[in-house]
């Protein structure tokens, strides 16, 4: 019998080490947490993304609103998620409450990333004038160093990424309002639930007015 057990638990190891990833799946890592860092006029705001099935599931957990200076205003905890349209949901579990922001180009809004790391192609890299720096670690993971050009709103950006197995654990942005940027203070790979995806049964989805953002209701 204690033969049998084994045998199934060597199984069931096998069967989680061959297990592909989706063909389009952005991450080459099955589920975990992502902890960014970025400093905000000398104040540290934390983000944490979670994520499942290698990438196409995320929902990002800050304090304050979702979507930043676009947050409605929220107050507390909130997490966002990508529907399958490329819209975000931002949830107040809190409150109840739940807004939706539609899907556009450009530096704000929704949308999953427009460049799938995971699956980086020539073309895409002449087209976001992407060049590889080089390895370096970041919260214990050796990364790829990349640098690219970006159009946010118009205006040309540099920007550089760390990226390992398809995800961003470090970004320095360039501008002419100065650098910014996040850094991964923690990541683990492991389980999470799938309720960290899903708006809660009862809590009715409200349309976000982009009126009020003037040139951004346009998109």
């Amino acid at each position: 019998m204690k033969k049998l057990f084994f045998a199934a638990a060597l199984l069931a190891v096998a069967s989680m080490a061959n297990a592909q990833a989706p063909a389009n799946a952005p991450y080459g890592v099955k589920s975990g947490v992502i902890t960014m860092s970025m400093d905000m006029m000398g104040n540290e705001m934390i983000t944490e993304t979670y994520f499942d099935d290698y990438g196409l599931k995320t929902a990002q957990v800050q304090e304050g609103g979702g979507f930043g200076m676009m947050g409605g205003g929220q107050q507390g905890k909130t997490r966002t998620i990508t529907d399958k349209d490329g819209a975000r949901i931002t949830i107040n579990d809190e409150a109840k409450t739940a807004t939706k922001m539609p899907s556009f180009s450009g530096g704000f809004g929704g949308g999953r990333e427009q460049i799938n790391w995971n699956k980086l192609t020539d073309e895409v890299k002449k087209a976001n004038n992407i060049k590889e720096l080089g390895k370096e670690t970041v919260a214990g993971k050796e990364c790829t160093k990349y640098s690219m050009t970006m159009d946010m709103m118009g205006q040309q950006m540099e920007q550089t990424v760390w990226i390992y197995k398809g995800i961003m654990l470090k970004n320095l942005m360039s501008s002419e309002m100065g650098d910014f940027g996040q850094t991964c203070k923690k990541f683990e790979e492991k389980a999470v639930d799938a309720s960290m995806f899903t708006v809660p049964a009862g809590v009715k989805v409200e349309e976000m007015d982009m009126s009020q953002f003037g040139g951004f209701g346009g998109f």
